[in-house]
């Protein structure tokens, strides 16, 4: 029997193979770009009349160095060679691009081998107005500083990412020029200048402060009362930080590293703005700052329903003290559900590697006061190593001290 003939559309090659891919309509063939390598998208243009023009209207670009070889032991010509490739691939590609529409995203990745280039390109690309800007520059010396840019460019901006950038007063003139910013996300940035600096924003509603330094002799103050989830990862700020207005915030993430010393007075600040949060997670906080002689600096958490304590009350205390801190801390979180102790209250290494631990455990039955925190159902432990039994002692304590909770025990798979 003769097979109807087909309309699709064919790719007019020696095969005669339908183009389905062509048929698509320009907005998912979009879409597929997207997951290309820049010089990939361009050489679409080759594949048939359809192509020809479609990447140059490609509502996202991104610009990065590693499709140029400059990841180390990926290619062997001199650097200034790849260089000059980058900068002739990426001048010309912001050239071409249709203009007759806005961006959805403009994403650069790269080097500063020439300061001058990479400013340029950012121009380049912020003259689209797109609505998402990442500019990820790769090195930690944090000596790069956004150009000038017409602040015209940012009434679309709902997310900006900054990744090893220097804060001067041209970031302080940029976020008053976004009056749709949602999202900021600021990596290992450094707040410079002999002025106050701060973050402010009455649209913001996602950040995130990753490593990030204030070497001003002024606090850096954030300032966003419609910010509804917060991120602190907590570098370097030599006169501290100062979160206001945060009554919209609901979900916040604060992580302290080891190696950074900080007093339990400025924790409790830190804790003290977060009111209203309905889910927290805390990482690298002591049980100093929760025992009982200074609860009552802690607000009461009326919001929060799950609470996530990730390496947390691992200093040099016995753990009644621990769990005194604890009860404290759940005490003021008449709501709480759920909790999650993750690799907390006790250390997972054991101080020698040939250490055995003890053989044998005594878990004592003197009376202790039930924790006041009545709609707790769940305590989820999660472990890595269980060294010298004191993973039985934590359960045992937890279900004397809160005899109505379910305590759930998982082994932290690495």
């Amino acid at each position: 029997m003769m097979q109807p003939e087909t309309t699709m559309k064919r790719a007019g090659g020696p095969t005669g193979a339908v183009d389905r891919l062509s048929a698509l309509p320009d907005a998912l063939l979009h879409a597929i770009l997207f997951f290309l390598p820049s010089p990939q998208v361009v050489r679409t243009c080759v594949l048939s009349q359809r192509w020809r023009h479609l990447w140059r209207s490609a509502p996202c670009i991104k610009i990065n160095e590693q499709d140029f070889g400059f990841s180390a032991g990926i290619s062997k010509v001199p650097l200034e060679e790849r260089w000059a490739q980058f900068d002739g691939f990426a001048t010309n590609l912001l050239r071409s691009l249709d203009n007759t529409s806005p961006l959805d995203e403009f994403w650069l990745c790269s080097r500063v081998y020439n300061q001058c280039d990479v400013d340029r390109w950012i121009r380049r690309g912020i003259e689209y107005c797109p609505a998402e800007l990442q500019v990820l520059i790769v090195g930690r010396d944090n000596r790069f500083k956004l150009p000038h840019m017409a602040s015209s460019s940012f009434h679309r901006l709902k997310r900006l990412r900054l990744l090893n950038v220097d804060l001067d007063g041209q970031f302080a003139d940029l976020l008053p020029a976004c009056p749709v910013m949602e999202d900021l996300e600021l990596g290992s940035c450094k707040f410079s200048g002999d002025f106050s600096q701060g973050i402010t924003s009455f649209t913001l509603k996602k950040l995130a402060l990753d490593y990030c330094k204030n070497n001003t002799s002024h606090p850096l103050v954030v300032t966003a009362p419609s910010l509804s989830h917060l991120d602190l990862s907590y570098g370097c700020y030599q006169a501290g930080i100062t979160l206001s207005k945060m009554d919209s915030l609901v979900e916040a993430m604060i992580e302290i590293t080891e190696n950074l010393t900080l007093s339990q007075s400025t924790l409790r600040g830190l804790l003290g703005r977060l009111f209203n949060v309905t889910s927290l997670e805390l990482s690298g906080f002591e049980a100093k700052v929760m025992l009982n002689s200074k609860s009552n600096i802690l607000p009461i958490f009326c919001n929060m329903r799950t609470l996530c304590l990730r390496s947390c009350f691992l200093d040099e205390c016995e753990l009644s003290d621990k769990l005194e801190a604890l009860g404290c801390f759940l005490q003021k979180a008449p709501c709480l559900e759920e909790l999650t102790l993750l690799c907390s209250m006790f250390s997972s290494s054991s101080d020698s590697e040939w250490d055995t631990g003890r053989k044998n455990i005594t878990l004592r039955h003197q009376e202790r006061k039930t924790f006041q925190c009545h709609k707790l159902k769940l305590i989820k432990v999660v472990y890595d190593y269980d060294h010298d039994h004191r993973l039985i002692e934590l359960v045992w304590s937890l279900e004397r001290s809160l005899p109505d909770v379910d305590i759930e025990l998982t082994k932290e798979e690495w």
